[in-house]
């Protein structure tokens, strides 16, 4: 393998666990239709009714309301002065790495209807690939990002204090699925709604090879790449609650809290122990919970999808 591929095939990889779900290596061959490729144990439902998520969230919207306008005022600030900041070499702005958040700013107390609120990172995955357009709407009498993927694949997140993994509570809908999506395909991992926790943790104890892709990913990119990330999904295949291994990393994994058309156009609920949830994924106990994130992704199928995020809380 000559230099040139083997970087290739090493940014691909740092591609995939940058948000953790999409390839961006040449895909290798389907699993055959028949023969599902192996998942871990069955993790709980966690749909809860939407009447206790509103007052719940409302209840986390003003207590956390005075810190949220703080941070924010904080990092337009910061966003500001780097935008003014000296241009790299290549004549690109310098990679500087994000200002970190102590909570999720909300969308539905957003204080403009026409730009994601301050804190929401854009997450590319791939210069080559179409990104996925993020909006903020009002639906259903509820202020939240509307999704539209066309082929396409990125990505939102939100840098954060390092914490402890607590409960995640967050409400999406979603017109459709995907419906030859098949999240443990390679050429076939897509969803329309995605909601990923990046966790930290001991890179060097993990295997050689995942050191070297760490590694390699921090040099290609310029960022850290976070020690595992567990991605909740509405799968198109796979039952409610089944735990389904990354295709292109075996630091991710993901569990699917919706599946199928069931309750399309419906706005759904959850509410999930993440710690719990690290636990029947990995194994093994949780580092701290660094950085939250949301895609809608139909790259590999090359499909469409519509798909809306509602608030997002981390406690």
């Amino acid at each position: 393998m000559t230099a040139k591929m083997f970087r290739l095939v090493l940014t691909g990889a740092a591609g995939a666990l940058l948000l953790a779900g999409c390839a961006t290596s040449p895909p290798g061959p389907a699993a055959p239709q028949g023969d599902p490729a192996p998942t871990a144990p069955i993790a709980s439902g966690s749909a809860i009714d939407c009447q206790a998520f509103t007052e719940r969230m409302a209840a986390h919207a003003v207590a956390q309301a005075e810190t949220v306008v703080t941070e924010t005022d904080a990092l337009a600030a910061a966003n500001t002065r780097a935008a003014d900041a000296e241009a790299g070499d290549d004549g690109e702005p310098a990679d500087a790495a994000p200002a970190t958040l102590a909570t999720l700013p909300l969308f539905s107390i957003s204080p403009r209807r026409d730009q994601l609120p301050v804190g929401w990172q854009p997450w590319t995955i791939n210069r080559n690939k179409i990104p996925t357009t993020y909006s903020m709407a009002e639906v259903d009498q509820r202020v939240v990002v509307h999704a539209k993927a066309d082929s396409s694949a990125s990505g939102l997140y939100v840098p954060l204090r390092e914490r402890d993994a607590g409960m995640l509570r967050w409400t999406w809908k979603t017109s459709g699925v995907i419906r030859n999506a098949d999240n443990s395909d390679g050429p076939r991992e897509d969803s329309p709604l995605r909601l990923f926790v990046a966790f930290d943790g001991d890179k060097a104890a993990l295997p050689l090879k995942d050191q070297l892709m760490y590694e390699m990913a921090r040099l290609t990119t310029g960022r850290e790449m976070p020690y595992a990330t567990l991605m909740y999904i509405w799968g198109g295949q796979r039952p409610e609650g089944a735990v389904v291994k990354n295709p292109h990393t075996d630091r991710v994994r993901m569990i699917v809290v919706d599946s199928g058309t069931k309750h399309a156009n419906e706005w759904r609920c959850h509410e999930r122990d993440l710690r719990a949830d690290y636990r029947k994924a990995f194994g093994a106990d949780p580092g701290r919970v660094i950085a939250v994130g949301i895609m809608t992704d139909t790259d590999n199928t090359k499909s469409k999808a519509e798909a809306w995020y509602g608030d997002i809380a981390l406690d």
